[in-house]
């Protein structure tokens, strides 16, 4: 059967399904006081026994049952059981026989789901326990679901004990009453029903809803029954149900229990159900009743000699609704009640405040302001010295006590508890400070002076009175857990943790994008990153408006198309979980053809070999090694449209720097940010400029293509001309031969003519028509090579010629 875990009574109502946890961990030997259940494994678990926990325990609950003993616990793990559990054998006053769910926890107690549900269809899914002519019994901690019948039927028995378990669905044809008013007559099952010569019945601490005709039914002939501390919440068919109801059932006592609404009777006292106790509940009935009128406590002639009905808070929200209906007469308020009968003379009618009343009831316990606190008969039969959830009795130093007793117990099923609180969260983590956590906390405390204290988790000393935010560094990498603890004057321990992660080392990312060579406006983009923390965050900036994020690094490349040609900048950024970001940037080059794309080399950085980029209209983007692989781009702004680049050493530094030629004019940008501008040259000459004095710093040069002319400027103020090549040649320039100055070289249809001192002339057949020539000294053997850029790719390819190294092609970004 498919499997979900809940959380809450509210989720239980929706589904019948549940995984439970398996038995906790335990003594591997042997116990008597214990039998074990658990249908996790088929394979290791048996219904013949013996019922021990690691080796061979039951199958099925039914056959626990059936095998245990007084005194004897059966404990129940395991996944779903659909089966009616039929109690056969008893305990004895004093040593019952308890079976107990020991799995996950659903709301705030440990369950397993019984769900006779997981019968055909076409069956009347029967009960989940049935107690029949049996005696000292208790079932505790289960979720019992989807029953037809009632989920507990105890007919004929003595000395049993329902407690902690959730009933929801109980009576399925509850789900049937969609429409108003119900049309599901035969709707007479209740959650739980005692019948027969039931007596000494206790129902305590259970969370009931979802039923039929009644969430407690205790019928004719039964005696001695204790309803406590109880929550009826949820989906009840509100309009025709009564929640608790005793018919002539004598010495009944009602007490402690929480009735989220009904607008049938909460509580009823039928027949002659003879001194019995209805105190210390608290009853919301419904408005917007359409059956009955709604209301609180029913109790009929016949019941009333004896009963005592006090302490109780009866909310009715609506004219429609009455706290009482009394020997026949129904009265509004409890105040008319005592009146006329003495009875309720404690009862209220204001709001109980419940923590959680707008989401199903999960949590019925009273507010800070509700009337209910510290206002119960704790003297009263029935009293139980924990409430729903297990939670003490405590008093509330800030209300005044007026109940019995001690005087400080809550009225209704749970108990509101010392609103001590801390909280403590690891905030952000700083990038600067990898070894440091900023922590966020506090503390309230209400009812009494508090000692806060913080301890990190590292062997560091305690700190005392932390003021928050609280900034730590840790002296060594790893994960620690921080604990706030506060302690009040009166012993109350409040504890709260969180982790915090520490770890060295900076994030980096870094970036790859590939252009596809049959989608020529498509690109592929490669990421990776290294970071001591897990990424929480991976985006790629496509440059165009369009990015794509996730979660974590994806398992493969991103792919993107571009709607419009051009060239994108794209931008990969991480983010670790400790909140810092790095970024990686990259280019795309859109249906691969940009016609104002223009190679460069240079040597970029001092001491290292030269490197390629390119120049589009002002833009320059610069890699930071001429290597086939990843590089690093930096993109930089100078000059506009029309410009044409021109990079050189000006200022003798070991490293080249940008500048451009424009109608006639060289402006250079110097390592300070200055500009120089220098006229030299016509409109429609190409600028070469280059080392070509020998002394350490370049010179300026032109090619007048009209002519085939190189015009070179030396730093004396003379003027060289050498002529070298044809009209349409690309102008290069080099140091071919490794002498420390430059010499003439033209590019023409894919082939190189580079001109030596001695006056020879080679060539070199390196690229094709339509290729842009770079030159540069890629390798540092102080001798200049030669490359093409492909604009249709784009691409580059870079010789080795002279430097003994074998020549490579890759992209350009």
């Amino acid at each position: 059967m498919p499997s979900k875990r809940r959380v809450g009574l509210a989720a239980a109502l929706v589904s019948s399904t549940v995984i439970v946890s398996a038995l906790p961990a335990m003594a591997a030997h042997a116990d008597p006081a214990y039998l074990y259940v658990d249908n996790n494994n088929p394979t290791s678990c048996s219904d013949s026994g013996p019922g021990t926990e690691m080796s061979r325990p039951f199958c099925s609950i039914q056959a626990a049952a059936d095998a245990a003993q007084p005194g004897q616990t059966i404990r129940v793990g395991g996944f779903q059981y659909t089966e009616q559990v039929t109690l056969k054998q008893s305990g004895t006053p004093g040593h019952p026989i308890t079976i107990q769910g020991e799995g996950s926890p659903i709301g705030r107690r440990p369950h397993i789901e019984i769900a006779p549900g997981g019968y055909p269809s076409t069956t009347k899914a029967p009960h989940a326990f049935v107690a029949s002519g049996v005696h000292d019994i208790t079932i505790k901690n289960f979720w019992l679901s989807d029953s037809d019948e009632e989920a507990v039927l105890v007919a004929d028995s003595e000395r049993i004990t329902v407690d902690g378990n959730a009933v929801t669905r109980a009576g399925a044809q509850v789900t049937k009453a969609t429409t108003s008013p119900p049309t599901n007559p035969d709707n007479n099952t209740s959650a739980i029903r005692l019948t027969g010569k039931t007596r000494d019945v206790t129902i305590s601490r259970n969370q009931i809803g979802g039923s039929g005709r009644a969430g407690v039914a205790i019928e004719p002939g039964v005696t001695g029954t204790i309803v406590t501390t109880n929550a009826f919440t949820g989906v009840y068919d509100f309009r025709a149900s009564n929640i608790i109801v005793a018919d002539s059932a004598p010495g009944t006592v009602v007490n402690s229990n929480t009735i989220g609404g009904t607008c049938g009777t909460g509580i009823v006292l039928t027949g002659s159900s003879t001194g019995s106790t209805v105190v210390n509940n608290i009853v919301q009935v419904h408005r917007n009743c359409d059956v009955n009128v709604g209301v609180g406590v029913m109790v009929a002639s016949g019941s009333v000699p004896g009963t005592r009905s006090d302490y109780n808070v009866l909310y009715t929200d609506s004219p429609d609704t009455h706290a009482y209906s009394w020997d026949g007469t129904l009265y509004r308020s409890p105040a008319d009640l005592a009146a006329a009968t003495g009875q309720g003379q404690h009862d209220l009618t204001a709001d109980p405040k419940l923590s959680d009343y707008n989401a199903m009831l999960e949590d019925v316990t009273p507010g800070a302001d509700s009337s209910a606190v510290d206002s119960a008969d704790a003297a009263a039969p029935g009293q139980l010295d924990t409430d729903i959830y297990g939670n003490p009795r405590v008093d509330d130093p800030l209300v005044p006590n007026t109940g019995t007793g001690v005087g400080y117990h809550d009225r209704g099923a749970a108990e509101y508890q010392n609103p001590l609180k801390v909280s403590l969260d690891h905030g952000a983590y700083m990038p600067d400070q990898p070894m440091a956590v900023k922590f966020y906390g506090g503390t309230t405390s209400p009812w009494y002076p508090a000692t806060t204290t913080m301890d990190f988790g590292d062997g560091s000393p305690v700190v005392t009175a932390p003021t928050f935010p609280l900034t730590h560094t840790y002296a060594a990498a790893g994960r620690y857990t921080a604990t706030l603890t506060a302690t009040d004057s009166n012993g109350t321990v409040k504890k709260t943790t969180t982790p915090a992660d520490v770890a060295s080392g900076p994030i980096t990312a870094a970036v790859q994008v590939q252009h596809s060579a049959s989608a020529p406006a498509s690109i592929t983009v490669t990421g990776s990153y290294n970071s001591p923390w897990p990424v929480s965050e991976y985006s790629v900036d496509f440059g165009d408006g369009q990015y794509q994020w996730f979660q974590s690094q994806p398992a493969g490349p991103v792919t993107h198309t571009y709607a419009k040609p051009g060239r994108y900048l794209v931008r990969l950024t991480v983010r670790d979980d400790h909140g810092r970001s790095a970024t990686a940037d990259g280019f795309a080059h859109a249906n691969f053809t940009d016609p104002a794309d223009r190679a460069i080399a240079g040597r970029w950085t001092t001491g290292k070999p030269a490197a390629n980029g390119l120049f589009n209209n002002g833009t320059w983007a610069l890699r930071s090694t001429g290597d086939c692989c990843k590089a690093d781009i930096t993109q930089l702004a100078f000059g506009q449209a029309g410009d044409l680049p021109a990079t050189a050493d000006w200022d003798g530094l070991g490293h080249d720097q940008l500048g451009i030629y424009r109608n006639g004019t060289f402006a250079l940008r110097h390592d300070n940010g200055t500009v120089t501008a220098i006229p030299f040259g016509d409109t429609g000459d190409l600028p070469v400029p280059g080392y070509w004095d020998g002394n350490g710093h370049a010179q300026l040069a032109l090619y007048r293509p009209g002519t085939a002319t190189f015009i070179v400027r030396h730093d004396d103020g003379t003027v060289t001309t050498a002529a070298f090549g044809q009209a349409g040649d690309i102008p290069v320039a080099g140091d071919w031969d490794g002498t420390g100055h430059f010499q003439l070289g033209i590019y023409r249809n894919g082939t190189f003519a580079l001109r030596h001192d001695d006056g020879n002339v080679s060539t070199a057949a390196w690229g094709n028509p339509g290729d842009q020539p770079i030159v540069g000294d890629w390798y540092a053997k102080g001798r200049t090579t030669y490359g093409i850029f492909r604009p249709t790719d784009p691409s580059y390819a870079l010789s080795g010629a002279y430097t003994g190294v074998y020549g490579y092609a890759g992209q350009v970004y």
